[in-house]
């Protein structure tokens, strides 16, 4: 499964993100332009990341959770939610 995880943190956002990158997360999203099927790497918003191939949503938030109090950033809001199989996008 592939997970989506958004999250508010008040401090050490630099240090939580760094890791959760070391530990696989992406903060690009891969797809391709409607209208010519162009690929296209999309940056993703500075507090969002991606999970590819997670065993369960849970798993995902514990580990962010956990690496958020490791680095005291003041957690406020973690959210993760398993993308659909074929799911669309866009960006701006």
């Amino acid at each position: 499964m592939n997970v989506i995880v958004t999250y508010d943190i008040i401090r050490n956002h630099k240090e939580i993100k760094d890791e959760l990158k070391q530990l696989g997360y992406k903060d690009i999203i891969q797809g391709v332009i409607l209208s010519d099927n162009t690929p296209v790497n999309q940056k993703l918003p500075n507090t969002t990341l991606l999970k590819y191939e997670a065993t369960s949503t849970k798993i995902v938030c514990d580990e962010v959770c956990s690496i958020i109090t490791k680095h005291n950033g003041g957690k406020d809001v973690v959210f993760c939610a398993e993308l659909a199989s074929n799911f669309d996008w866009n960006a701006r």
